[in-house]
């Protein structure tokens, strides 16, 4: 069964101590440095799991630095990130805040900052749940001015041809589900429209139909049909 993060658990777990550093990158990858005396730079007061200095700073090779506040956890020496903001030090301006929902990792590699998105989906060997990179929002600077862009990670693994026959059968032979199963089956079916499965989009969309969800699980479900939205859209533009 897939764990669910709620808002509720992140509230318990509250923020930890923030420690305030500044990362520089190399071509190859990112280094610790010292913070500058001349940086001036605290959290927007509008994110609200924010401490008041940031928790990371990014300093980008020819000047401008961005902050990090928010939420931040460490699992196997791993940082992740939620209910966060990108912010500029100077003037400290908001460039894209993340919710509760979210759960990203940051990377600081060639003068620039990617947050990636993770969504925990059933996309590894027989529809085990990991987390895979959903969106990236990069952030780099052009001509002085820090510029964002966001995209889809489209590099993600499709499922394979009889692994959506499986999806599919599925679907079409069930009659009574769990709840537990009913979002499993559910999350499948996205991957498989995801895949480029047209049969698969159509099942997707008229679930709720045939195996109604509640709380927990209809939010959830809610949540994977903006990832097919915002996907569908992205696929759009590129035309």
């Amino acid at each position: 069964m897939k764990p669910l993060l709620t808002s509720a658990l992140f509230a318990v777990l509250g923020v930890s101590a923030c420690q305030q550093q500044m990362e520089s990158s190399t071509p190859a990858r990112a280094q610790s440095v010292p913070i500058r005396a001349a940086v001036q730079c605290g959290c927007p007061s509008e994110v609200p799991m924010a401490s008041a200095a940031p928790d990371t700073l990014f300093a980008f090779a020819n000047g401008p630095v961005l902050s990090v506040c928010g939420y931040k956890e460490t699992r196997k020496r791993q940082e992740f990130y939620s209910e966060f903001a990108v912010s500029t030090c100077q003037p400290r301006k908001i460039l894209k805040y993340w919710d509760v929902r979210e759960r990203c990792r940051l990377v600081f590699r060639n003068d620039t900052l990617t947050v990636e998105s993770l969504k925990n989906l059933p996309a590894g060997k027989n529809f085990t749940y990991e987390f895979v990179r959903f969106r990236l929002d990069r952030f780099y600077v052009r001509k002085g001015q820090v510029q964002h862009e966001s995209v889809l990670n489209k590099d993600m693994r499709p499922y394979t041809p009889e692994e959506i026959a499986r999806v599919r059968q599925e679907y079409e032979s069930a009659t009574a589900l769990k709840a537990d199963k009913r979002i499993e089956l559910a999350n499948r079916l996205l991957l498989s429209a995801l895949s480029g499965d047209v049969q698969a989009a159509v099942y997707f969309r008229q679930f709720p139909t045939k195996f109604p969800l509640e709380g927990a699980y209809e939010e959830e479900y809610a949540d994977l049909q903006r990832l097919l939205r915002d996907w569908n859209r992205q696929a759009s533009a590129q035309r």
